[in-house]
């Protein structure tokens, strides 16, 4: 019985070792492992190799010798029925993912926990009515604008014959401020 070590089985299988410790924690190769009185594990060669084999998705060896990452089944042409990805061929795809490309669990919860404290901060500014919809202001804004050009287009229909009667500068000065006040006025009322 050989004993070997993880990165050694790695290398062997071609796979990183990274994929190699899920296994063994997943207990597709646990029974492999061997204690050593040290505390060290070990694993016995034949055995590993074996129920790697049984137990893990294999794929094709590359033919040129280039180490290549497992494909995931691709979805079905439309109107074909999907094929599930079944959770051990995705299992077997992440683990054989190198180790820079799979997210630490702690970092993804903390990203996790920091959007949703975000999403939370945002619904309790929203409730307090410090934070409003776009849309709604858009809405608004647009409402109050077109209120304003109606009412000032107003005053030349109003107020063309009187100036046109009016002989004095003064007067037509606070006819016309008179009428711009008053549409104005409206704005603030409604």
């Amino acid at each position: 019985m050989a004993r070997i070590t993880k990165a050694d089985l790695a290398r062997r299988l071609n796979v990183s070792r990274v994929a190699v410790t899920k296994a063994i924690q997943s207990g597709r190769i646990a029974d492999a492992v061997v204690r050593l009185g040290d505390g060290r594990e070990m694993l016995d060669e034949q055995k590993a190799i074996e129920l790697w084999g049984r137990n893990t998705l294999q794929q094709p060896p590359p033919s040129d010798g280039v180490s290549r990452q497992p494909v995931l089944p691709k979805p079905a042409a439309a109107g074909a029925a999907a094929a599930p990805v079944s959770d051990r061929q995705l299992r077997a795809y992440i683990e054989s993912l190198p180790e820079d490309e799979i997210p630490d669990l702690n970092d993804s919860r903390a990203r996790r926990e920091h959007y949703q404290a975000e999403v939370s901060k945002l619904a309790a500014l929203q409730g307090r009515g410090k934070l409003v919809v776009t849309e709604d202001v858009n809405r608004k804004a647009f409402e109050v604008g077109r209120t304003v050009r109606d009412q000032m287009m107003g005053i030349p229909d109003r107020v063309s014959g009187m100036l046109a009667a009016c002989g004095d500068a003064r007067q037509c000065h606070q006819l016309l401020t008179d009428e711009i006040r008053i549409a104005l006025g409206a704005l603030t009322d409604g």
